[in-house]
């Protein structure tokens, strides 16, 4: 039997699922809060599970900062009885909902709280409450994004028959969400990229070029695209593992020079091939840059998100619009707009992500034991663009003239 919902029908079973475990976690770990995450999840058409969501995202991130309280700054803690009842109460009860729930319902956790929900319950007691692990570290509290997503069903034509595989959500910008999926045909993953519904149409415009852009860029150090459904307005392209960014912070500490040397080569042969193209990225991040990692412990860099390109011929850069890119909000740039954008202001963003691979850090430039290192770095990112670098082999002779042959591992750690 079958219950309707907003148009949809929904098996009994389920239903009344629903209503018996919504009414049990909003008596247990209902609050005032929960009003700040409904936003999340306006998506869901199912009221219950929306609203099951809001409370779980809630009382997850309350307990959470709660634990950061209770945390020592020289590490372990001590988090009390009553907050460890109830954390453990709530993956408890997170668990049973995702195991119970199937189809149109079956959803996916943010994978940094699915790892934490395994730690905290390793250490977890509930009596007398709980020593938090001298090596546990503070919790980024996820407030800017939902932590559950319902899981999509994808079908796949094959030689003799469409199979389905589930999508799973991995990440979203101003413009699009993307999701991964393992092709059983395959074995292997690949992203889907699907632009947000409610685009204007210059924009969705930008969408599609940027699918033809990667479909036509032939580069290894460049993210693949495959296929085009012009119905669900996505597509299909090559999976990378991780952002550069997470890759740095990850390894930083055991990152050697070679493997930060091999890196910003690879970031070169990208860049120089993009340029020669004749376009510039303009979206320049360390999260648009990806890193594909393989089992013989070698990476690729995968550059991406090139829904921001600049060609001579585009129209669709407007006068006035505004500047967009995680690292080119500067001085220069505000002042000639963004649709003046060039060389020296791609070259600019470049450098910033070279001293990034190489020192790790990406919160302002700072002296470096190195002088060939500070005279690179002072001058990619000057405020005077006319003495910047005007070529991507510009800057490459000068880190391999000047900068690679003076530089120590010791100069390179955080």
């Amino acid at each position: 039997m079958y219950y309707t919902n907003g148009g949809i029908s929904i098996p009994t079973d389920q239903a009344r699922f629903l209503q018996l475990k919504l009414n049990q976690v909003s008596q247990r770990h209902g609050s005032d809060r929960v009003a700040l995450f409904r936003g999340f999840y306006e998506d869901i058409t199912d009221e219950r599970l929306k609203e099951m969501f809001s409370i779980f995202h809630a009382q997850f991130n309350d307990l959470f900062s709660f634990m950061n309280d209770k945390s020592y700054a020289t590490g372990g803690g001590h988090y009390n009885a009553d907050a460890s009842r109830d954390l453990i109460d709530l993956i408890e009860q997170v668990r049973i909902v995702q195991s119970t729930l199937r189809d149109e319902f079956a959803f996916e956790i943010n994978d940094y709280y699915e790892k934490l929900m395994g730690k905290c319950r390793s250490f977890l007691s509930k009596s007398r409450g709980s020593t938090i692990p001298e090596d546990f570290p503070s919790i980024n509290l996820i407030e800017d994004q939902p932590i559950f997503i319902l899981s999509e069903i994808k079908f796949i034509p094959g030689v003799k028959a469409s199979v389905s595989t589930k999508l799973r959500f991995i990440g979203e910008g101003s413009y699009a969400k993307v999701f991964k999926y393992k092709d059983p045909h395959y074995g292997s993953f690949f992203a889907v990229k699907r632009a947000e519904h409610d685009l204007r149409p210059d924009e969705l415009e930008r969408f599609k070029n940027e699918f033809k852009d990667l479909k036509t860029l032939d580069c290894p150090f460049i993210i693949k695209a495959y296929s085009y459904d012009e119905e669900a307005n996505e597509y299909v392209m090559e999976y990378a593992d991780e952002t550069l960014s997470k890759y740095i912070y990850r390894n930083n500490s055991t990152l050697t020079f070679k493997k930060r040397r091999v890196l910003v080569e690879q970031l070169f042969l990208a860049f120089k091939y993009i340029h020669s193209t004749g376009i510039l990225h303009r979206d320049i991040s360390y999260t648009n840059i990806l890193v594909k990692n393989f089992g013989d412990s070698s990476t690729l860099l995968k550059v991406s998100d090139f829904g921001l390109v600049k060609r001579a011929s585009s129209t669709l850069t407007r006068q006035g619009t505004e500047i967009k890119g995680a690292i080119n909000d500067y001085t220069d740039l505000t002042a000639v707009g963004f649709e003046n954008y060039e060389i020296r202001h791609e070259t600019y963003a470049l450098g910033k992500v070279i001293y990034f691979i190489l020192t790790g850090r990406s919160n302002g430039y700072h002296r470096e034991k190195n002088d060939a290192l500070n005279e690179f770095i002072s001058r990619a990112i000057s405020p005077n663009k006319g003495i910047r670098f005007t070529s991507v082999d510009e800057m490459r002779d000068v880190l391999v003239g000047k900068v690679y042959p003076s530089l120590r591992i010791s100069e390179l750690s955080k």
